[in-house]
This record gives C-alpha cells, sequence and structure tokens, in this order.
C-alpha cells in the first residue's frame, strides 16, 4: 500500500501555529488606544460646545463663536450723525446703502431760516430830500412839507424767499400803521417785489408799477383830476402794483398787468378778499382800494379809505 502523508505531532503543530496569533493580538492594542482617544477628543469637543453654548446664552442668546462683525460694521450701523469719523475704516468694510436707505436717512425739507422782523423811523437826511426834489415826487405846492415825512426803513419777504431791507417815505403819522400792518405781512411771508421810493423811477407812477415797486409818498394828483392823491399826504401805499392793477373803465394800470385782472388766479403777491394783506391794513385801520365799486385798485391801501 501506498504511504499516506506523514502527519506532524500534535504538539509540533501548536507550536506552529502559535507565533502566527501574537502579531494579532498586538495589533488589536493600537486599534483601541487610538479609539480610546479619540472618544475623549470627542467629549472634549462635546464639552467646548456645551460651554460656548452656555456662554453665547448669557451675552443674548447667541453663541460666542457666531459673533464675528467686524467692528467697522458694528459702529456703521449707528446713525451717521453720531457715528465718529474713524468708524468706517474703508469703503469695502461696509456695504454700500440702498437708495431707500439714503431717502429715510436725508434730512426733510424745512422752511428758510427768517431773520426777525425790524424797522426804523428817521428824518429826511439832506442827500433824500435833494433827491425828492430833483426827480418831483415833491415841490414846494405839495401838501405836506418836506419836516413832516419820514424815511422808515424796515424788513419785508421778497419772492425769492429771501428777506430784504426796504425803504419807504411816508407821513410821520402814518409810520405806525405801516410798519404794523407790514409787519403782519412779513410773518404771513407774502411776498414784495421790491420796496424803493418813487425818486428811482422819476416820481413816475406808472414806471413804478411796471417795476412792481411797493412804495408811499408821490406827490402827485389822482390821475384824470386836480385833486391831490392820498399818496401825496405820504398816507397811502401801493403793493405790488404789477399783480395788484387798477381796473378803470375796462383800462388796467399798469398796462403790464392784464394776466392778474383774472382774481382768481391766486398767483403769489396777489391781493384778495379777506386775505392776510387786507386784514393786517383793516387792523390799522387802512382800507383798500380793491372794494371800491367805482373802479378797483388792488394795490391801494390808505389812511382814508380813499
Amino acid at each position: 500500500m501506498t504511504p499516506g502523508p506523514t502527519r506532524a505531532p500534535v504538539g509540533a503543530a501548536h507550536a506552529a501555529t502559535g507565533p502566527a496569533r501574537a502579531p494579532a493580538r498586538l495589533a488589536a492594542r493600537p486599534r483601541a488606544g487610538f479609539a480610546v482617544v479619540l472618544l475623549a477628543a470627542l467629549l472634549v469637543a462635546l464639552i467646548v460646545f456645551m460651554l460656548a453654548v452656555v456662554a453665547g446664552c448669557a451675552t443674548g442668546g447667541q453663541p460666542a463663536s457666531a459673533v464675528s462683525v467686524p467692528a467697522t460694521q458694528r459702529e456703521s450701523s449707528t446713525p451717521a450723525a453720531s457715528a465718529p469719523p474713524s468708524a468706517v475704516s474703508s469703503p469695502s468694510a461696509v456695504s454700500s446703502p440702498s437708495a431707500t436707505d439714503l431717502q429715510s436717512a436725508a434730512p426733510s425739507p424745512s422752511p428758510i431760516a427768517r431773520p426777525p422782523f425790524a424797522a426804523s423811523v428817521a428824518t429826511l437826511g439832506a442827500a433824500r430830500r435833494a433827491a425828492m426834489i430833483r426827480s418831483g415826487s415833491w415841490t414846494p405846492r405839495c401838501p405836506v412839507a418836506l419836516d413832516e415825512l419820514r424815511l422808515v426803513t424796515l424788513t419785508y419777504w421778497g419772492f425769492d424767499h429771501h428777506a430784504h431791507t426796504g425803504r419807504l417815505i411816508a407821513n410821520a403819522d402814518a409810520t405806525t400803521a405801516l410798519v404794523t400792518a407790514l409787519r403782519r405781512l412779513y410773518d404771513a411771508r407774502f411776498p414784495i417785489r421790491r420796496m424803493v421810493p418813487v425818486d428811482a423811477y422819476g416820481a413816475s407812477d406808472e414806471r413804478a408799477m411796471e417795476a412792481d415797486d411797493t412804495s408811499v409818498f408821490n406827490g402827485r394828483f389822482v390821475a384824470g383830476t386836480t385833486s391831490w392823491s392820498q399818496h401825496a399826504y405820504g398816507r397811502a401805499i401801493d403793493i405790488d402794483p404789477l399783480e395788484n392793477p387798477e381796473i378803470k373803465d375796462g383800462k388796467v394800470f399798469p398796462t403790464t398787468a392784464r394776466r392778474y385782472v383774472d382774481r382768481t388766479l391766486g398767483l403769489p403777491g396777489m391781493i384778495v378778499a379777506h386775505d392776510a394783506v387786507v386784514r393786517a391794513f383793516a387792523t390799522a385801520g387802512w382800507g383798500w382800494g380793491g372794494a371800491w365799486h367805482s373802479l378797483r385798485d388792488y394795490q391801494h391801501f390808505s389812511a382814508t379809505g380813499t
């Protein structure tokens, strides 16, 4: 019979397999150590995270790690009026504002600052008297002497929405009423084009009206008569004559004022019944030519009502 394979002794088999198992046990130990280290690291991370959550709750409900806005952005959230110039260190640090932001941040328009009303009354100086005589606004035949007239310097509100200084020649006994009424017009911001004595226009009533000049004294007759006008006494004023023409027998004075015949236009400078101008002069005791029946003189106010 053929001999079978030779078997190794049992002890020899155990000896042969023994060395192969030892390395396997040695390799398992590093894996277990690594797992322990990993587990410990995870526990530490968990503890750190929990501490961060607790700290975040104490500072406003947000984890400390989440508060990472740069200082320039935090400061730029404050109003521009209170932020110091150094708050925005560079344009790239702050996002550009939207059109809505710019509109809401822009200040709302406010009325133009208005200086207080001022007025003074003085006797006529030599230069002023000479100018009046030279222009013909006063002559020796006038019903009042130069000594009875006064120079009134006062503040008025212009069509340009700014305060101006004007000058009027008026009777001494009319200055209080004039200043009182014109103060009310200034407070109401009623616009006046200009306010200079008629000497600037050669004492021409027509030229002064065309220039829209507000004036008081002019030593002249009522147009078409030989009766002295109240202007010759220094007790009447014409205000914005271009916007407030005289209308008589279908004729308009000044002739350039036809646009303003329609009193319903409500344009700046127009005087209408019961408005601030009419009330101001009524309070001072002066009558309005716009209430006359034979003619309408919308620019005219006088102490006698004529």
